[in-house]
């Protein structure tokens, strides 16, 4: 495909990097010479020096002839016009970078955004915001997805010493309703085998039924932590998403949020309800002593600064907080919030990736979610008539060691799979592949 993508930040510099990965044919618009030298030092991309809403710009590129336009500069009113100009070219698709929730809202002023020329909003923030919320739902977990509607769970977790897996091989843990679908191991995603054995500070991902995972906690052999309070330091736009679906849930925790900037304190005092505010710098442990943080609580770091919650998230483990989630713009600080114990981490750039990404794989893939090794992904996809994954069992396939068949719903029923499944057409399968064994994944799943 020939891509478009308007800005060349973390955001758009990310996207462009998993699309020209994938063989297509990239186009970087940015007004910054300077970071389009670094893109085009670093990725197989072609890189336009100009205003990405401007007319004269997109003509430049021949417009006409691009497939999707992705606009994901910082300025919201920005993507919205080069989205409309794209549209406007006869560009199939268009995407747009909207944080600003005044644009989004169901006002009866608004128009819908499609009547802008916006096929899909992308919000990095908003993304981010509903991971935190379904990891808060998980204690323990790294990472937490849902497919099929809810109905599937994928749960990351990390192996301690003391959990009751650590050391064993998969084939002697008796799974018989869950799949373990991938392991990180010093930052690599390896393929499990049943002779694999989980080890200390592995990352472990477990595919099965949602309503079942509470069997999960019998298998690891430790208690779901309580948590009374979730205290939060920042307060910026993912921490007003956050709370917005906070509020909406049932019985929920009491909660605080620290913020170092008058304004912003300010700011929050007059928008949320039912929380406290402290203005005060969280990266200070005097503050986080005086608000006596513990295990009891829940700590979530968004200040919006990479330095910032690191420092935060490691003075609130010091003082015995055991449950954080620590939100990291670049992806190589993964290792070091794992080091200094932080729960799991948020890349909102990398969620915004994985949704574009499914715009430009085949039509019958569903969902996809790109592990933040970099190195694999978690696949949903819909196999067709005549699909080759539907022609026998799955252990006359030869599929690759690079692929593992987490899970299929046959008739609304979850199956975890075995040597003799068939998967028949139309049937949702979840799976998990390394980036090398994805062309063998499409193969498997086309009808051609």
């Amino acid at each position: 495909m020939r891509i478009v993508v308007v800005g060349a930040g973390r955001v758009g510099y990310n996207i462009s990097q998993a699309l020209s990965g994938e063989d297509h044919d990239v186009i970087l618009i940015d007004k910054d010479p300077q970071v389009l030298k670094a893109a085009a030092n670093k990725l197989d991309v072609m890189t336009v020096m100009g205003n990405g809403a401007s007319a004269r710009t997109l003509e430049e590129v021949d417009i006409k002839s691009v497939d999707i336009m992705v606009a994901v500069t910082e300025n919201d009113e920005l993507n919205m016009i080069a989205c409309m100009t794209a549209k406007q070219c006869g560009v199939p698709m268009t995407v747009a970078r909207i944080r600003n929730s005044d644009y989004t809202s169901s006002h009866p002023y608004l128009l819908s955004y499609s009547s802008y020329g916006i096929d899909l909003i992308i919000n990095p923030e908003h993304l981010a915001a509903q991971e935190i919320f379904r990891l808060i739902e998980v204690p323990m977990a790294t990472e937490m997805e849902y497919f099929h509607d809810g109905k599937l769970s994928l749960i990351g977790l990390k192996i301690e010493k003391e959990l009751a897996i650590a050391e064993q091989r998969i084939s002697d843990l008796n799974l018989e309703r869950f799949t373990i679908v991938a392991v990180i191991r010093d930052g690599k995603a390896l393929i499990p085998r049943g002779n694999t054995k989980l080890l200390p500070k592995d990352k472990i991902f477990v595919l099965g039924e949602t309503r079942g995972f509470q069997n999960l906690n019998d298998l690891i052999k430790t208690k779901t932590p309580v948590f009374k309070r979730i205290i939060i330091a920042g307060g910026g736009l993912i921490t007003r998403y956050l709370l917005r679906l906070l509020r909406q849930k049932k019985n929920s925790l009491e909660i605080k949020i620290i913020e170092p900037q008058n304004e912003l304190c300010k700011t929050l005092a007059g928008e949320v309800e039912g929380c406290s505010i402290i203005c005060a710098d969280p990266t200070k442990r005097d503050v986080l002593e005086e608000e006596n943080l513990g295990a009891g609580d829940i700590f979530i770091s968004l200040l919006g600064s990479e330095n910032l919650n690191l420092v935060a998230s490691l003075l609130a483990r010091k003082l015995g907080v055991e449950e954080i989630i620590c939100e990291l713009g670049r992806e190589d600080y993964i290792p070091l919030g794992d080091t200094i114990g932080v729960t799991a981490t948020i890349t909102p750039r990398l969620l915004t990736t994985n949704t574009v990404l499914k715009l430009v794989r085949k039509s019958n893939i569903l969902n996809i979610n790109l592990l933040q090794s970099g190195d694999a992904e978690i696949i949903e996809l819909l196999p067709e008539e005549n699909s080759p994954v539907t022609k026998g069992n799955l252990r006359d396939l030869n599929i690759s060691p690079g692929i593992v068949i987490g899970a299929v719903i046959h008739d609304d029923k979850i199956i975890v799979p075995r040597g003799d499944t068939i998967i028949n057409p139309y049937d949702h399968v979840i799976i998990f592949a390394l980036k090398s064994a994805i062309p063998e994944v499409e193969k498997l799943f086309d009808t051609k």
